[in-house]
């Protein structure tokens, strides 16, 4: 292997293990990755890419670039081929570990109008947001829907876009919340930043009363769904679900 990238490798993911990925080694871990994903890469560079990969749990990259450099004759690195060709199918690049300074930049909130919002076919009460991706916890969200009492969405266009407004960066509320709630594991910046957001649900009665329900994900628990119920601007429950 290139002496550069094999000396960096061992040094990092040494102190990877060490420090059970820390927020540092983790950074430097995708240093590296990022200089050899841009680098004209020899045979033994994939090895360390490869490497790289799988550490960081991208085992479905990790399995596709050692096929193309695997020895199929030696019967360890043909073992070691079919191990990472099992674990790409089954957790492909879902488990990841992130590079936090990817998902830490404020993002803005697009300007909502009424033409973004359609009416559903099926409900007459029941919009969706399909022309931009809405801010929901600093997150691109492109499954927000809203229900309301009536058809009439323009009667209450403010106050959706003040909700939305209001869930692009509630932070200290889920951080909060979620630290009164469990004592084993600690949310903190990192653990919002790395959430992930897949459905959006915003529902407003007749009586103006706003319930909102997120399925999304976290780190600690990433083979589990993480669904958020919230009336108004307080949060009511966290649930791990699967």
């Amino acid at each position: 292997m290139n002496s550069h990238y094999k000396k960096n490798y061992v040094e990092l993911s040494t102190a990877f293990r060490k420090t059970n990925a820390s927020t540092e080694s983790v950074e430097k871990l995708y240093n590296l990755l990022y200089e050899l994903e841009n680098a004209n890469r020899t045979k033994q560079d994939d090895l360390v890419l490869s490497n790289v990969y799988s550490l960081l749990g991208f085992h479905k990259s990790a399995f596709e670039v050692f096929k193309e450099v695997a020895d199929l004759n030696n019967r360890k690195e043909a073992t070691k081929l079919y191990v990472m060709e099992e674990k790409s199918k089954s957790h492909r690049n879902n488990f990841i570990i992130k590079d936090i300074r990817k998902y830490r930049e404020k993002k803005e909130q697009p300007k909502l109008e009424l033409s973004d919002f359609v009416k559903s076919k099926s409900n007459d009460n029941k919009f969706k947001i399909t022309n931009k991706n809405s801010i929901v916890f600093n997150k691109l969200a492109d499954k927000v829907s809203v229900y309301l009492p009536n058809g009439h969405i323009e009667n209450y266009l403010d106050e959706i876009i003040n909700y939305i407004n209001w869930l692009g960066n509630c932070k200290k509320e889920l951080i909060d919340f979620y630290n009164k709630e469990n004592d084993e594991d600690r949310a903190n910046d990192d653990w919002y930043d790395t959430l992930v957001v897949y459905r959006t649900q915003i529902v407003i009665e007749e009586s103006g009363a706003v319930f909102c329900s997120i399925s999304g994900g976290d780190d600690f628990y990433q083979d589990h769904l993480l669904d958020i119920e919230i009336i108004n601007h307080t949060i009511m429950s966290m649930n791990y679900n699967g």
